[in-house]
């Protein structure tokens, strides 16, 4: 299982989305616009699966879910 990246638009950092998802299915998301909290600049980024990035795995220091 791995997880969908984006970069934020202000600092140019990459993050989570927090979305768990395998390769196949990434690839077959619909083209849709989705938002995440940036927790660089604190601010919600809309996105869209060609923006993403998939990985097989991030630390668990870069989970979005530690970013306060």
């Amino acid at each position: 299982m791995g997880v969908l990246l984006i970069t934020c638009p202000v600092t140019g950092k990459e993050f989570s989305t927090g979305i768990q998802t395998d390769r196949k299915t990434s690839d077959a998301l619909p083209k849709v616009t989705t938002r995440s909290r940036c927790p660089y600049c604190k601010t919600d980024h809309p996105w869209q699966p060609r923006d993403a990035r998939y990985v097989d795995a991030i630390p668990p220091s870069d989970w979005i879910e530690r970013q306060t």
